[in-house]
């Protein structure tokens, strides 16, 4: 049985039977992968430190003779983000992107750099970055890479430059235009001018510059309403952890 190293970033754990636990982590190769970490309800040793959510680890995997699941034989902490954990509003924005990383499907030449965005956004978030400024720009950049990417440039419905009222249309994914909001799919939401700019910006923006973005409420609260509903409608259903965000913003 041929055993291998992974970095990994922890994404969900859950008790399972009565000494194993498992695991649910994203990886630069395969992307999200689950696993069991046999009797690591009782093992210090081999897992210390490892089997919480959002711990940047390296795991060492072994295949099960049937089945998806990985063993995970033993685990390495690199990093526990500790600073991020003791802000709620950090934590909760955390939380929206790692789930996030984890539904999207993405190509496998996609899968290491959807890894590196979560881990620069947990970076980020730990030396202390603003929640309420990196989140929406941070969540376009993974949107793009599993295929999502909303359209900023040109209207969806005629091609050109958007002219004033701007709408977002929810199925086409992207601006409309005053003149064509009419026969444009809906649902459509109002786009406030300053909030396009930003969203633009942020999707193109490389992502060791996003810290630079500011988001102030107002384009904030719009820019992550328009996110949300786009989210639910792509990807079938609402982000669990979009809650927590929103209790703590509150």
């Amino acid at each position: 049985m041929t055993s291998r190293q992974t970095p990994a970033i922890v994404l969900q754990v859950r008790d399972y039977g009565e000494a194993d636990r498992l695991v649910n982590f994203l990886t630069p190769d395969a992307g999200r992968v689950s696993g069991i970490a046999k009797h690591a309800k009782k093992s210090r040793r081999r897992f210390a430190n490892c089997l919480e959510p959002l711990n940047r680890v390296v795991f060492h995997l072994s295949p099960r003779p049937r089945g998806d699941l990985e063993f995970i034989q033993q685990g390495e902490l690199l990093n526990s983000f500790p600073n991020l954990r003791r802000d709620l509003g950090r934590l909760a924005a955390a939380a929206v992107l790692a789930e996030l990383a984890g539904e999207l499907s993405a190509p496998p030449e996609a899968t290491g750099e959807i890894f590196q965005t979560l881990n620069q956004a947990l970076e980020f978030l730990d030396g202390g970055a603003d929640p309420d400024s990196l989140l929406a720009p941070f969540l376009l950049h993974l949107l793009k890479l599993g295929g999502y990417g909303p359209h900023w440039d040109t209207c969806r419905q005629c091609d050109k430059e958007p002219a004033l009222p701007l709408h977002f249309s929810i199925p086409r994914g992207g601006v409309v235009c005053g003149s064509c909001s009419r026969g444009a799919p809906g649902p459509l939401l109002p786009l406030n001018p300053g909030v396009w700019k930003l969203l633009r910006l942020a999707q193109e923006m490389p992502r060791e510059k996003l810290t630079r973005l500011r988001f102030p409420p107002p384009q904030r609260d719009q820019s992550l309403a328009l996110l949300k509903t786009f989210l639910r409608h792509h990807l079938g259903r609402s982000l669990k952890s979009w809650a927590f965000w929103e209790k703590m913003v509150r």
